[in-house]
């Protein structure tokens, strides 16, 4: 079982196993209570009863089951992950203050219950995409529900605030890499599972995008690309489209496949649908006049004849 969150599944290969054993492993999971959130070759990301993110190694357990009777497995493969022990599974935190300093924000689906405790969830540009958040450990991470919130005595705005903080004092400040000198397609590369998270840190790391903002692709939680608003930029609308698909699909705790517009911490869904060699972009109004602006409407026409 693997919880380097660093390195979500990467190098595990297409492993192949019988449906028995996938079967086995389902199962064995939901009598644990953990939720799959992914199964790409082989490993499972899941999250266990307590709200952390979980990645488990299949070679080693089927390993171990193949060699046993397989009306075994569902039972063998729940011993063996309920043997393993997580960080802060014995007394997990209920004093938010005691963990302020571990507190950050993660970028994503709401999650639902754990334990019959909702998870705190705040929506941005759509429902399916919010905020959530986490007390990060050294090779885990707990998600914080709406009980604790309500037990803290503060709103979860306090803490959001906090946990961004948090996200900020340990972001570099050379964390993204141009990948497309002309339009400025920026790739952020710090790979400790809160690269997403750091789009909501643009204004403070990208300062020289506002005050139009950028646009945002998230097809993973390790993912961050940005796309500066200009004539150049909005040429690689495509480009960033097809990325973000192509990524969500093979994704280890993918996120969306969708591009948004961040301006001054404001989240806008930007459609854009590719066919062929053809594109349609369907922006918010609110962007009309930028897009005005950075591409008069004569370039605009000229474009979308071709």
């Amino acid at each position: 079982m693997s919880a380097n969150r660093g390195d979500p599944g990467q190098g595990s290969g297409p492993a192949r196993y019988p449906g028995t054993f996938l079967l086995a492993v389902r199962e064995a999971l939901a009598s644990l209570n953990w939720e799959i959130r992914r199964l790409s070759g082989g490993v499972v990301q899941c999250i266990d009863a307590q709200g952390r993110e979980q990645e488990i190694g299949l070679e080693n357990i089927y390993r171990r089951a193949r060699r046993e009777d397989r009306s075994t497995w569902p039972k063998l493969i729940a011993g063996f992950l309920g043997s393993v022990p997580g960080e802060q599974l014995d007394n997990p935190p209920t004093d938010l203050s005691a963990v302020a300093d571990r507190l950050l924000v993660r970028l994503g689906p709401p999650l639902g219950k754990r334990d019959n405790l909702k998870i705190w969830f705040q929506p941005l540009a759509e429902p399916n995409l919010g905020l959530s958040l986490v007390i990060d450990y050294p090779q885990s991470m707990s998600y914080v529900t709406e009980q604790m919130v309500a037990d803290s005595g503060r709103e979860g705005n306090v803490w959001l605030e906090r946990a961004v903080e948090n996200l900020a004092a340990q972001t570099p400040a050379d964390c993204f890499q141009i990948i497309h000198a002309e339009s400025g397609l920026r790739h952020c590369t710090v790979g400790d599972a809160y690269d997403s998270s750091r789009a909501l840190l643009l204004d403070r790391l990208l300062p020289e995008t506002s005050p139009d903002g950028c646009l945002v692709a998230i097809p993973g939680r390790d993912e961050l690309l940005v796309l500066p608003l200009s004539a150049a930029g909005l040429a690689q609308i495509p480009a960033l489209k097809a990325i973000a698909e192509k990524s969500h699909q093979s994704a280890p705790y993918s996120i969306s496949e969708e591009i948004y517009w961040v301006r001054g911490g404001q989240w806008f869904l930007f459609a854009v649908e590719v066919k062929g060699d053809n594109f349609t972009v369907s922006p918010p109004p609110d962007f009309l006049e930028v897009l005005q602006r950075i591409a008069p409407m004569e370039d605009q026409e000229t474009k979308e004849s071709s």
